[in-house]
């Protein structure tokens, strides 16, 4: 991020400052409340010298109640771990002590100890705590540490027995698994490559009439079931149109009485005879509807309310068995889970992609965040415009900002325009170029103009360059995608778009860095490709001296190299240390900058090995300048920063996020603004 030149200043006391603050608040912070940290207001173990800033959100993937005290909840974020409220989300706090995989994807509560609660990570495999939440353990059996946990179902008659639907990336193969000791030990009974092609499942249901009956989705196969408690399973799709499975919801009154959600527009189906056959359940629901979850209101009466989560049209119920649906509101939210607690008034909770977790009153189409102060979306990007010194920032999900000089003021851009997946930023020709999953927008008088993407294909192999950077599973980006296509009527049937990584512009020219498609150039309103035609290009610099380009280039997420234009083609450039990947590139008045995973390399071209500047041994994840020789760099819960052109560097130990974005505010560079994956926006005063 640069900035315009200007006189060097109070540089030496700003540090003095920032190191008296961090060492007032480390010897000055309280042990918190019951051992949790409290987030409303925020306060964090240990304290801070960080002051978090931006918008409130977070995406949350899963909710359950404490079965005995319904002002008790579990919220479980996808970036930070597990959440709880004592008083219907006035207020939260983090409980995460143990858990070592912060990635949420699945909870559990047993119905007769509510103590007993289980998490299922994204990647790291099943979690249980005895207290509360106070404190978790491992409880994978020796088998699944290292599992994608999408469900985890406990059988209502008998809580030691508890069901797991999971996968390990990249196979696309997933697993039923058992455990009849509540987690101590599991057994496998089934795997999707029993299919014709491989596949895995996002929702498994007991009958609570029978144990014996199982209902399993299946992600590309539809409905499955066990009438034999999982020895065997047979498809039941008879009627089925759309095999896109996504959820299960049972009406205990009414044995036989089943509703399945799919992801493509026919929604929901009904069946009345335990899946022998099924009717499409869709009238009321809008066009191209993507539903997620079902959820039937145990508190009902005889005849069972059931909710449907939807993915971009917000809260469906039906009260007639499915004949029809009624918005319940948050119109256009992404919704993963939905609860009810019951009491009066009874209230309704759902968790969302980006925007947190929202509360009604039952019955209500008013709808509240209730997240306190908690900000855990990611922060993509951090960009200033150098005419103006005006800083942008982006949050995936919640759009672009314009930041004020002391990074406490925020005003959100693109409140017009529905696509907030933002990934990064750019100024071209005297306008803010916005990229995201889909689309280039630039700012015009009337708004934000669309600019189509080059066409290419998707390298699911790679999707953890950005999924990490967004802070989303690689499955609902192509759930995404999938879904842009399907709803934006300016795409052409047949042509796909690249999925983008980077945008940068130099000059008269505006260059895309994609995944699994190389670079390209915009030239005369046209995408031209650059090269790395199978390559990832996650990070790319500009000498503006000489328009000397530098590409980061990767042909796996671990396997990434710097490459210098020459003429029409590239060349490696040549690093001296075996094994060190890099992650980020800068260029600044004293050469190209490395960004690695063993610190802050330094490149004086074309004479001279890389120099290790600062950071030795850690993973660099931005690197940011100004004109007043001033530098940045961020990684996971620390700061690096020099005042002298890199000649002498600080480090600030913060929280261990994952701070992926980094600038300088004020006219004198007197706050430092961070952007984390998991964990929003901070700001650090230096002077």
């Amino acid at each position: 991020m640069k900035k315009r030149k200007r006189t060097p200043g109070g540089w030496l006391s700003g540090i003095f400052v920032a190191l008296l603050i961090a060492i007032l608040a480390v010897n000055s912070s309280g042990s918190g409340t019951a051992s949790h940290d409290r987030y409303l207001p925020l306060v964090v173990k240990n304290a801070q010298i960080r002051v978090p800033v931006g918008p409130v959100g977070g995406t949350f993937t899963a909710l359950v109640i404490d079965p005995n005290q319904n002002k008790t909840l579990y919220a479980g974020s996808y970036v930070s771990g597990v959440y709880k409220t004592f008083d219907q989300g006035d207020s939260w706090y983090q409980q995460n002590n143990g858990l070592t995989n912060l990635k949420i994807q699945s909870l559990a509560i047993h119905q007769q100890n509510s103590n007993i609660v289980y998490a299922g990570t994204y990647g790291g495999g099943v979690y249980n705590s005895y207290n509360g939440g106070d404190d978790w353990q491992a409880s994978n059996g020796g088998v699944l540490g290292n599992h994608i946990i999408y469900d985890l179902e406990i059988d209502p008659n008998n809580s030691n027995v508890i069901y797991a639907a999971t996968r390990v990336p990249p196979s696309l193969a997933g697993n039923i698994y058992r455990s009849r000791n509540a987690g101590a030990s599991w057994s496998l009974l089934i795997k999707g490559d029993v299919f014709s092609t491989p596949d895995y499942f996002y929702d498994i249901d007991v009958n609570p009439l029978n144990s014996n009956e199982l209902y399993l989705t299946t992600h590309e196969h539809g409905f499955y079931k066990s009438t034999n408690a999982g020895v065997a399973f047979y498809p039941i799709n008879t009627g089925v149109y759309d095999y896109s499975a996504r959820s299960f919801a049972l009406d205990s009154a009414y044995p036989g009485l089943v509703y399945g959600a799919v992801w493509h527009d026919d929604a929901v189906y009904r069946t009345w005879n335990y899946g022998y056959s099924w009717t499409n359940s869709r009238v009321g629901l809008p066009v191209n509807t993507a539903v997620y979850r079902l959820y039937a209101d145990p508190f009902g009466g005889t005849q069972k309310r059931v909710f449907a989560c939807t993915y971009g049209n917000g809260l469906y119920s039906t009260d007639n068995f499915a004949q029809s649906w009624t918005s319940r509101g948050l119109n256009g939210e992404r919704l993963y889970d939905f609860i009810v607690a019951n009491g009066s008034p009874k209230r309704w909770f759902a968790a969302t992609e980006s925007h947190g977790v929202f509360r009604a009153n039952a019955g209500d189409s008013v709808w509240k965040g209730v997240m306190g102060d908690l900000r855990l979306n990611a922060v993509t990007a951090i960009l200033q415009e150098e005419t103006t010194d005006q800083v942008y920032a982006a949050v995936y999900g919640l759009g672009v900002y314009a930041v004020s000089a002391d990074g406490l003021v925020w005003d959100e851009l693109t409140q017009k325009l529905a696509d907030k997946g933002v990934i990064d930023l750019a100024f071209y020709q005297g306008k803010l170029h916005i990229l995201t999953e889909t689309m280039l927008y630039v700012s015009d008088e009337v708004g934000w103009r669309k600019i189509g993407l080059p066409e290419g294909k998707i390298s699911v192999e790679n999707l953890a360059l950005l999924s990490e950077k967004v802070g989303l599973p690689g499955e609902v980006i192509l759930d995404h995608l999938e879904q842009a296509e399907r709803t934006d009527n300016s795409k052409g049937s047949s042509a796909k778009a690249v999925l983008p990584l980077r945008l940068v512009a130099s000059g008269d020219n505006l260059y895309l860095g994609t995944i699994g498609n190389g670079l390209f150039m915009r030239v005369a309103n046209e995408w031209l490709a650059m090269g790395f035609t199978e390559q990832s290009v996650p990070d790319i610099a500009i000498n503006p001296a000489n328009e000397q380009f530098y590409a980061l280039a990767c042909e796996t997420t671990s396997s990434c190299h710097i490459y210098q234009s020459r003429g029409e083609g590239w060349a490696l450039l040549e690093f001296s240390l075996p094994g060190v990947n890099v992650n980020k590139l800068l260029y600044t008045k004293n050469g190209l900058l490395a960004g690695t995973r063993e610190g802050i390399y330094q490149y004086n071209i074309p004479a001279g090995q890389p120099k290790l500047l600062a950071g030795e041994g850690r993973n660099i994840l931005s690197i940011s300048d100004s004109n007043s020789c001033n530098l940045a760099a961020t990684g996971q819960g620390f700061v690096l920063l020099s005042r002298d052109c890199g000649d002498s560097w600080q480090e600030v130990a913060l929280e261990n996020w994952h701070y992926q974005a980094v600038g300088f505010l004020g006219s004198q560079d007197e706050v430092l603004l961070i952007g984390a994956q998991e964990a929003g926006a901070a700001i650090i005063p230096l002077e």
